[in-house]
């Protein structure tokens, strides 16, 4: 049985929902849409208020309508004027390519943090298995079937088979702010996706040399330690395996020419980021707790505040729906203080 939605000032679920609406509802947000050509601004933002209370109290968008249709309190706090239709929204919806939706998201989340540090900046990369709400126990997909409906079948060592594909996250240690964020069908291996990661955060101009980018065993390649180093220029410090050694990593590293001939400016930052990938990868076992952070935040995208798994059937509705959960945590975020115990209570809610 659904849990009718009844307004209580009190109840701190409704308060955190109330304090996210404030930034959805602000001309910051009017702005960004607006930038990124999503049109009609007010239709959009009351979309995207029923998506995100769709995902905080766990219902389908449907039963979220009904509700707000049929009680004028909630119409008035969460502002919403008219009428709601399940078909308009959903068209609407359809109609934004998520590529769009994307890119206002980050640039919204990014006005609702503030950078942590000054300096050399720690980001973590891991990444989450989306699934679609299809049960492959009760319907076998053979290859023909999942190519005609754009399906692919993921695989983690929770889960097992599943139908949809992973989301890759790179957050802000000290804020917990999304940086970027990368969708892949089916069961891409993570070590490919490091370097694209790594691009993305270069052409959003986030990542800088010396920045720390930590990342689990899964993304192991000695191809990532040396481009990491080499190329970026930054500190990656993925998680190695027992049987790999330093000394061979690190005999990868072969400078540019540039050094060669005379740029002792590149040669100071290269020096620099291989001796302290150096220092930092003899004690990688210090930095276990640090990364668990990522893991907090998937949790509360998760349990907390969005979805297990996602009620659509097709790759661009995955990602509108990934990109929407994504926005509400982060702004979840924004509002709390970023730490373990909070965002482990907040889970839990």
């Amino acid at each position: 049985m659904k849990i009718p939605l009844v307004y209580d000032e009190k109840d701190p679920k409704y308060k955190l929902l109330d304090s996210i609406f404030i930034i959805i509802d602000s001309r910051k947000t009017k702005q960004e849409l607006s930038r990124n050509n999503i049109k009609p601004v007010n239709s959009f933002i009351r979309t995207i208020k029923v998506k995100l209370i769709s995902m905080f109290f766990d219902v389908d968008s449907n039963y979220v309508i009904n509700q707000i249709n049929n009680r004028s309190k909630l119409r008035e706090i969460w502002r919403i004027k008219s009428v709601l239709d399940y078909n308009k929204i959903s068209k609407l919806l359809s109609m934004i390519d998520s590529n769009q939706i994307q890119e206002f998201i980050l640039k919204l989340i990014n006005k609702q943090f503030i950078k942590g540090v000054r300096g050399r900046r720690t980001i973590l990369i891991d990444a989450t298995p989306i699934m679609l709400d299809i049960n492959l126990n009760k319907k076998y997909y053979d290859d023909k079937e999942l190519e005609e409906k754009n399906f692919e079948i993921g695989f983690s060592k929770t889960h097992g088979h599943f139908i949809g594909g992973k989301l890759t996250l790179a957050i802000d240690f000290h804020t917990g702010q999304p940086l970027a964020m990368l969708i892949h069908k089916g069961a891409y291996h993570d070590s490919k996706i490091f370097l694209e990661m790594l691009e993305e955060l270069k052409r959003r101009r986030i990542i800088s040399p010396k920045d720390i980018i930590m990342a689990d065993k899964g993304y192991i390649s000695y191809e990532n330690y040396e481009r990491g180093v080499m190329d970026y220029k930054i500190i990656p410090i993925i998680f190695p395996r027992d049987n790999m050694k330093l000394s061979k990593i690190c005999s990868r590293f072969n400078y540019p020419l540039e050094v060669y001939e005379g740029n002792l400016k590149l040669k100071k930052v290269l020096d620099d980021v291989v001796s302290t990938f150096k220092i930092f990868m003899k004690h990688w076992k210090l930095f276990k707790e640090v990364r668990a952070c990522i893991e907090h935040f998937f949790k509360l995208m998760k349990k907390g505040v969005g979805y297990s798994s996602y009620h659509v059937y097709t790759d661009e509705s995955m990602k509108r729906n990934v990109y929407l959960n994504v926005l509400l945590t982060a702004l979840t975020i924004a509002e709390v203080k970023f730490d373990m115990t909070t965002i482990q209570r907040l889970s839990e809610m």
